[in-house]
């Protein structure tokens, strides 16, 4: 079963919207992905969240929030999602490089990543990187190339 998950900047523009729905059921017509990971912190996980609740309705896919901290839900966007992983290797990871750590998990376990980035300073740059060097296919809707 393949699996797409999404790494983006903490702030994302609205306007991204459009192309991440569009992009999202490329994958699910063209490439049959149904299984789909997503972060808990920043816009971008929230606006990723609330697309795949809605194709979710219309589409047999299922939709996992990874968690970065147990027993912990300052910064949470999503209260009321049934589905979530907390990946054994966070319990004894420190909590400073506890969303980095999570990030590192969902792109070991995907195929497809759908990322917003537009720079190459942050730890999102640093994912992706990751995620290319692994050889996954990843889906830029940024305006920065890596």
């Amino acid at each position: 079963m393949s699996i797409c998950t999404f790494i983006g900047h903490r702030h994302c523009p609205e306007t991204i919207r459009t192309v991440l729905r569009e992009s999202i059921m490329e994958l699910i017509k063209n490439k049959g992905i149904t299984r789909f990971y997503v972060g808990t912190h920043g816009e971008f996980d929230r606006m990723v969240y609330e697309v795949l609740c809605e194709i979710e309705f219309s589409h047999r896919i299922d939709v996992y929030v990874v968690l970065a901290y147990i027993n912990r839900t300052e910064g949470y966007l999503y209260y009321d999602c049934n589905k979530t992983i907390f990946p054994d290797v966070l319990t004894k990871t420190p909590l400073r490089f506890a969303i980095t750590r999570r990030n590192q998990y969902m792109i070991d376990k995907a195929q497809y990543v759908i990322t917003y980035m537009n720079n190459s300073s942050s730890n999102t740059y640093k994912v992706v990187e990751r995620a290319v060097k692994k050889g996954k296919t990843v889906i830029n809707l940024g305006s920065f190339d890596i």
